[in-house]
């Protein structure tokens, strides 16, 4: 076990950890809410989605809940606090109804609310909640042409019915890859891809272009890249922030994002023409990027990387990425991938590039999770070092392979950054 990590889990689903538009870390005073993925108990049965309760300066664990089953590894829950410390959580559905619950003592299983369903064909939960106890979700949604939906449940109301934000292009698999954040004025940040393919089959997809959408008023009106949006989105409405259509075999890939203090949003991207990773950025005056080959050149940063990001009180983006040192591009579930953390300062300067994994060229450690930064809660996240989780152990394949074993096990760690000092 690596050093400075505490393992919560040895039952861990070969994706325990992974899906990061689903909050995983929430603060909540003394405590650390901490959710993942265990995989089912016996063959036929369901994964189990689990909830524990950490002491928030040890990360050792007081409780261990289960909140809930899954039908498969996709179904991790996605946390949230509001202003009164009630535990908001939203688990449980691959192309099904999630449930919602919420505790105002979480390592309670009986102080659990009854769940609420909320489908009918829902997919990775990203929840947030703004300041007047707003909850906002944001969720792929399945059917003849998979869409991007947006909904929200007012404090004492009920969800309201869903907005379809984006529509594929085709019928079959789509995978959005959304983020949905709240930045210090309250705007609403929600960035997304189109990931697709003409026979609608998930190995065939590609993803072509990225985009982002944001509201000044809670989510009534949208724009994207300052211009009114007309909903739902298409790859032929959408605004741009970068896009390979002009390439048929050309292949991109974002992951989630974390806004700044001045309300701009940064994310993670691996692009073509040439692959490399890079960051993207909003300035005053558009989106830039900042070319990761020429500032960590030791790392392997293109094609589809499971990565996490959040933001410090100091004005730092931290990112997480599973990858190797190695030349050639190594797959998004290599067994050789340990886990990287890359600081930056507001300016876009990397600060610091550090491994927080033990090497182990049988074992990946990867989908990494960290603590995502609430500009409601700015004074609670991140304090002493972010909190982070990892999955340790293989990718049992897809679904669709006749060999898949959904029994393989892994293992949860969750360890904590080291404080950057400018």
């Amino acid at each position: 076990m690596p050093e400075d990590t505490i393992r919560l889990s040895t039952e861990g689903s070969d994706r325990a950890t992974a899906y990061n538009m689903s909050n995983k870390l929430a603060r909540r005073g003394d405590d650390l809410i901490v959710g993942w993925l265990d995989g089912p108990a016996s063959e036929g049965e369901s994964v189990r989605i689990r909830v524990a309760v950490c002491d928030v300066e040890s990360g050792e664990p007081r409780s261990v809940i289960q909140l809930g089953e899954g039908i498969d590894n996709h179904c991790g829950p996605a946390l949230s606090v509001d202003d009164s410390g009630r535990v908001h959580a939203v688990v449980g559905a691959h192309h099904g109804d999630f449930l919602y619950h919420f505790s105002d003592e979480p390592s309670d299983t009986s102080s659990w609310s009854e769940p609420e369903h909320i489908g009918p064909r829902h997919s990775y939960p990203a929840l947030v909640i703004d300041p007047e106890g707003t909850l906002h979700l944001a969720y792929r949604e399945s059917g003849d042409r998979w869409q991007l939906h947006y909904t929200r449940k007012k404090a004492g109301a009920e969800w309201e019915l869903p907005v379809v934000i984006a529509q594929s292009p085709t019928k079959g698999y789509n995978h959005f890859m959304h983020s949905l954040s709240i930045g210090p004025t309250g705007t609403l940040h929600l960035t997304f891809q189109f990931h697709f393919s003409e026979t609608g089959i998930n190995t065939d997809c590609l993803t072509k272009s990225m985009s982002h959408i944001s509201s000044i008023d809670r989510g009534d009106t949208w724009t994207n890249l300052g211009d009114p949006c007309t909903f739902p989105l298409t790859i032929g409405t959408t605004n741009w922030i970068f896009d390979c259509f002009d390439d048929p075999a050309a292949n991109m890939r974002i992951g989630t994002h974390v806004v700044d203090r001045n309300d701009h949003a940064w994310l993670f991207a691996s692009l073509p023409g040439p692959d490399r990773g890079v960051i993207w950025r909003q300035t005053e005056v558009g989106w830039t990027e900042i070319d990761l080959s020429e500032v960590t050149p030791d790392l392997q940063l293109s094609g589809g990387k499971s990565t996490a990001i959040s933001y410090d009180r100091e004005d730092r983006v931290h990112l997480l990425v599973s990858t190797t040192k190695k030349k050639e591009k190594p797959g998004w579930s290599d067994p050789e991938n340990e886990v990287f953390h890359l600081v930056f300062e507001l300016k876009g300067t990397l600060l610091s590039n550090t491994q927080i994994t033990t090497s182990d060229p049988d074992r990946a450690h990867w989908l990494p999770a960290i603590e995502h930064w609430d500009w409601c809660r700015p004074r609670e996240i991140g304090v002493n070092g972010h909190w982070y989780l990892y999955t340790a152990g293989n990718n049992a394949g897809l679904m669709s392979q006749s060999d898949y074993n959904d029994l393989l096990r892994t293992e949860v760690h969750l360890g904590r950054l080291a404080q950057i000092h400018a």
